[in-house]
């Protein structure tokens, strides 16, 4: 395992003959929301300033620049790639705009597999979230902190709502999915065709319900129930969770997000089991 610029030949060839890569594909608006918001602001302050038709034709070039550039990005760079395999190597980018790559030789990975959390927020319908395990050899294992600690440490922890997501866990690598092209599963069936030699581990499933946390006793959320919000907050799901923490406990908008803060601190400080009341 080694960490090398993402331009070498050798990342280079591994993209251009790996017969599995997924991609990260954020929606255009989203990811290009920020500037238009600030073209509009702009355009805005120029009709005022000067003149209606110099901000019209300021607002209309500028938004047509930004988001063909913004398409073409998301659509047609190579730099969106996350993961690339070929067969005798494989390639873990964290993130676009990061120049470093994991680099991990086939005959390192002891075995990878898919890590899914079925979150029920409200009623019976789960959301899904999936990440990539990989599990480096046992040797690998080891060396692992020395090797990519303070690399990993530069990057945001893994959230399913953060785009950059690659998380060294006790050793393992693992890779959020959110965003990504194809699906994990397929990635899996792509990967065991290009890497034969790379076990494909069973999935590990768990199962996070909050149903009974909004319909509870009075008095707001128990200790319990508090650490599976805490733990549905750091799934990506905290707009989620303060909007029905307002809607059917009562607590004013305005006030929960300071709640949820709250009680995140809360078990940070002072629980040692902040691990989800998984099934």
């Amino acid at each position: 395992m080694k960490l090398v610029r993402s331009d070498t030949p050798e990342v280079v060839r591994c993209i251009a003959s790996g017969g599995a890569r997924a991609s990260r594909h954020f929606p255009a608006f989203v990811y290009g929301c920020s500037l238009n918001v600030l073209i509009l602001l702009i355009a805005i302050a120029v009709s005022l300033i000067v003149s209606v038709r110099a901000a019209a034709w300021f607002g209309v070039s500028a938004f047509l620049a930004w988001n063909m550039y913004v398409l073409w990005l998301l659509k047609f760079s190579s730099r969106t790639w996350v993961i690339a395999a070929c067969t005798d190597r494989v390639c873990i980018r964290p993130g676009v705009n990061n120049p470093n790559v994991i680099m991990l030789e086939v005959s390192e990975i002891a075995s990878m597999s898919i890590r899914t959390a079925e979150v029920f927020l409200y009623g019976p319908k789960p959301k899904f979230i999936d990440w990539l395990v990989i599990e480096p050899v046992q040797a690998q294992m080891e060396d692992v902190p020395d090797h990519i600690a303070s690399f990993l440490g530069d990057i945001p922890s893994i959230d399913p709502s953060n785009p950059v997501n690659v998380a060294n866990e006790g050793g393992r690598l693992i890779i959020g999915w959110k965003w990504c092209q194809p699906a994990l599963g397929v990635f899996l069936q792509q990967l065991a065709r290009e890497c034969p030699s790379i076990v494909i581990a069973p999935e590990e499933r768990s199962e996070l319900d909050l149903n009974g946390v909004w319909h509870g006793p009075r008095g707001g959320p128990d200790a319990q129930q508090r650490r599976m919000l805490v733990q549905a907050k750091r799934l990506g799901f905290g707009c989620e969770c303060e909007r029905l923490l307002s809607l059917y406990r009562g607590i004013p908008r305005r006030e929960v997000s300071a709640y949820m803060a709250e009680i995140e601190q809360e078990e940070a400080a002072g629980c040692p089991a902040l691990d989800p009341p998984l099934k």
